[in-house]
């Protein structure tokens, strides 16, 4: 019973709000590098409440994501700021955490430290340049965007 609450606590509230610092890493540098938001979106599908540029979609638990208007007028350093944006932060709140509570990998005394771990997680898989269900990652972003470059010279 344990295994199964835990999931669904994991799942319900941790994803999200790991996504959510995510997505908040994006808007953060997009806005910092003077692009303008569109959609700040946390999980994916059918939009199941809306306020303002704030969306949120019925697969809730399921990533996010930041719509830029025209990200292609940013620099390539803003850009790759903008990319590396959700990474940063999941990463700064991760080590903040980390070092607050003197937490041991692979060992979870409660939900913290799920959420320390699903969040180091989240930066290594959004690093890795694959292609998901839902779209590029923001290493396959990165990667384009220097590939783009080269091939261009």
């Amino acid at each position: 019973m344990d295994f199964f609450i835990n999931f669904i606590v994991i799942t319900l509230f941790i994803f999200p709000f790991i996504a959510l610092i995510h997505e908040a890493g994006h808007a953060f540098f997009l806005k910092l590098s003077g692009g303008e938001l569109v959609e700040f979106s946390i999980g994916n599908g059918e939009v199941l409440w809306k306020y303002k540029l704030f969306y949120l979609r019925v697969a809730y638990f399921a990533g996010g994501h930041v719509v830029a208007k025209d990200i292609e007028a940013l620099g390539k350093f803003q850009r790759s700021l903008f990319y590396l944006g959700g990474v940063l932060f999941n990463l700064v709140s991760a080590v903040i955490l980390d070092l607050a509570t003197g937490f041991e990998l692979g060992v979870f005394r409660n939900y913290l430290d799920s959420f320390i771990f699903v969040s180091y997680l989240t930066v290594a898989i959004n690093l890795l340049p694959m292609t998901t269900l839902i779209g590029d990652s923001d290493g396959k972003k990165l990667v384009n965007l220097y590939r783009e470059q080269k091939a261009a010279q």
